[in-house]
């Protein structure tokens, strides 16, 4: 296991030139929020922005594109039925979405047809869990995993073999680098496996674990903000000539480390009590600059 320094993050987070333009960080597509849930496609697309995205999408029901237009203005918008995953560097798949058979199909239709990096958290894990894992083999795009202890239970129990016993949240939770292993194999992904030191998993057994963050992270919305994060860092990549199995390895590290290290600087300036994930989110953007060697 390795540990992640601010030493390995300065080299490996995206370049920015001077005469760059806004399509060499990255076109990301974020399919986020449902009735009720549309915070957490604003903290997504907002924590995308603030981590050097240049172009950012919100994919939701046209009905909530105020919602959007009003909470992050930066941001565009597309309707479900219209978005072409194709023109974007790299896509966030579940924050606020619903656990439905329609959300499945659609996951399953990007999974099998996009060839880029693609984000699952929250209800973009939860549906496959519910419907079904697809195999590696059944998978063009490359895959980052965020789950929480529950979502990995869940998510591990739907991909074992039959009539294996039932794998708990606190299963998971007090060996979160074996099951973090299997999924990664399983689903040919960068795992991370959130929590206190959160691990990256790689389907190789490699295993990163992070050294930033703090308790004030554990609020409503901070794994949106993640999900936002690390697609930015993987569209950034690929805009700049990577290629995504190496995009979604380098963003899901970074990405974590960017994060946690964005909740710290949060928690300095609130306390870890008053921390809210909108802090994360404008926190990444500062994270950035201190990380950053210049």
């Amino acid at each position: 296991m390795e540990r992640i320094t601010k030493e390995q993050i300065q080299t490996w987070l995206p370049k920015r030139e001077p005469d760059a333009h806004k399509g060499d960080f990255g076109r990301v597509l974020i399919i986020a929020g449902s009735l009720g849930m549309m915070g957490a496609c604003i903290l997504a697309c907002r924590a995308a922005f603030r981590s050097g995205s240049g172009l950012v999408a919100a994919c939701c029901p046209p009905e909530f594109f105020s919602v959007v237009h009003t909470g992050v203005p930066e941001a565009t918008c597309v309707s479900r039925d219209a978005f072409e995953p194709a023109k974007y560097d790299a896509v966030a798949i579940g924050s606020g979405l619903g656990v439905s058979p329609e959300n499945y199909e659609m996951i399953c239709r990007i999974l099998r047809e996009y060839a880029g990096p693609v984000v699952l958290d929250a209800d973009g894990l939860n549906c496959l869990s519910e419907y079904g894992v697809p195999s590696a083999s059944e998978t063009r795009a490359h895959l980052v995993l965020t789950p929480h202890a529950a979502e990995a239970a869940r998510l591990v129990n739907a991909s074992a073999e039959a009539g294996r016993p039932p794998v708990t949240p606190q299963d998971v939770a007090s060996d979160r680098a074996f099951y973090g292993k299997f999924l990664a194999k399983r689903l040919h992904a960068a795992c991370v496996m959130k929590g206190r030191g959160s691990l990256i998993c790689l389907p190789d057994g490699t295993i990163y674990e992070n050294t930033t963050g703090n308790p004030g992270m554990a609020t409503g919305g901070s794994g949106d903000v993640l999900t936002g994060v690390t697609v930015s860092l993987a569209g950034q990549y690929v805009a700049q000539g990577m290629t995504a199995e190496s995009a979604c390895v380098l963003a899901a590290v970074c990405g974590v480390y960017l994060h946690g290290l964005a909740g710290d600087i949060a928690a300095e300036k609130w306390g870890e009590a008053g921390v809210m994930a909108g802090d994360i989110a404008d926190g990444a953007a500062i994270a950035w600059k201190h990380i950053d060697k210049k």
